[in-house]
């Protein structure tokens, strides 16, 4: 939160600096990826299972809505106030308001208080996330299984490549990596540009395509979000991963093979790829993160899979930044890229990834870690099988 207020304040204090833009912007990034990997093992460890796929879900939904927001305010025109100005007044206030928020709703982690031998404490942490006046049947198995599977992870070493963790670690950099190719910086600009073409404004400055494509995602977002406990990870995963590989393929084929497409069945097209990406391919991979790893290796595992999501798109737009996207001579190589390995991800993550709704940390934990028969849902198997 201070690295967000300091950035902020800088903004509001030296808009037109681009040094001090570039400052605040480094500051708020890093405590963008800071909060980003608290907020999926705190959220893990605390939501009670039936509801962990929305919770965590609305983690990737906030990001959305904050695109929205910066693509909202980059289509107004400021005679009174400079638009670096007042992003930093927003992030200020919010801030400001999330300071109060934590220390009046924020409890901490029933899991980081057994570790420290705080079972009391534990327990009344659990009645006030659950909200109950007394300690339950419910508060006590829960209890129960949070010290059973500490005591199995004590038996393991912090090493994220050895005692099995490195089949989760793969599946979870899978599901990064396609997120990454249906949301970088190439794939988004070949949309942003055919949008433009369609949405005809007389400021030329001004564009809305970032706002009508973050739109689609913002309410699809929300549908995947509410249903992603009752269908499953696994289904929303793969039918979102599928669903924009053949739209990605087959648009890029149809670039490639024609001079041009009409902009109007491009855009068209794109914005039935949003709607199969918002389905989940951003948001199911938080939703797992906060749930496949050992309690020892969960930090740096977690660490290590969003540095690979941010390594890749800094090589994309490394690569890309300086390709002229306002003609399509670029677009079809550019989408059947971002399209074609989906396939072979969607496949291994078909054959791999268990399904993981409605069970607690501990189960879905042991399911990620098996090597043998996959799971569509509602296993309760034995850490027997966990280490083998």
């Amino acid at each position: 939160m201070s690295f967000v207020v300091v950035g902020s304040v800088v903004v509001i204090a030296v808009p037109h600096s681009v040094i001090a833009i570039a400052f605040a912007r480094s500051l708020m990034g890093l405590a963008h990826g800071m909060a980003y990997l608290v907020v999926l093992i705190h959220g893990g460890e605390i939501v009670i299972k039936e509801l962990r796929g929305m919770i965590m879900g609305a983690v990737s939904y906030c990001v959305v809505t904050g695109v929205l927001l910066g693509g909202v305010l980059i289509s107004v025109r400021y005679d009174v106030i400079d638009q670096y100005r007042f992003i930093g007044i927003i992030g200020l206030v919010y801030m400001l308001l999330a300071v109060f928020l934590n220390q009046m709703l924020c409890y901490e982690s029933p899991v980081f208080l057994v570790q420290r031998n705080l079972d009391g404490e534990a327990i009344r942490s659990m009645m006030k996330l659950r909200n109950e006046s007394t300690e339950t049947w419910q508060i006590r198995n829960e209890l129960t299984e949070i010290k059973t599977m500490l005591s199995e992870d004590e038996t393991t070493s912090r090493s994220i490549w050895s005692d099995g963790n490195f089949r989760p670690l793969v599946l979870l950099a899978l599901t990064k990596v396609a997120s990454v190719l249906s949301f970088n910086f190439a794939v988004n600009m070949v949309k942003v540009n055919v949008v433009d073409h369609m949405v005809e404004i007389e400021d030329s400055e001004v564009s809305l395509s970032v706002t009508i494509l973050m739109s689609i995602r913002l309410v699809v977002g929300m549908v995947a979000m509410f249903t992603i406990d009752v269908l499953g990870r696994r289904a929303l995963q793969l039918v979102s991963i599928v669903s924009t590989a053949f739209i990605l393929i087959a648009i890029g084929i149809a670039y490639l093979a024609a001079d041009s497409i009409p902009h109007d069945v491009g855009m068209a097209i794109f914005f039935a790829c949003e709607v199969g990406a918002s389905l989940g391919l951003t948001l199911v991979p938080d939703v797992l993160c906060s749930e496949a790893f050992n309690t020892k290796k969960k930090v740096c595992s977690i660490a290590t899979v969003q540095i690979l999501e941010h390594v890749l798109h800094i090589l994309i737009f490394a690569i890309t930044f300086k390709w002229n996207f306002t003609v399509d001579d670029r677009y079809g190589a550019t989408l059947l890229a971002a399209g074609v390995p989906l396939l072979p991800i969607a496949y291994v993550l078909y054959q791999k990834l268990p399904e993981t709704s409605k069970m607690s940390i501990r189960q879905a934990r042991i399911e990620f870690y098996k090597r043998d028969g996959i799971v569509f849902g509602g296993s309760k198997n034995s850490v027997e099988a966990l280490y083998d």
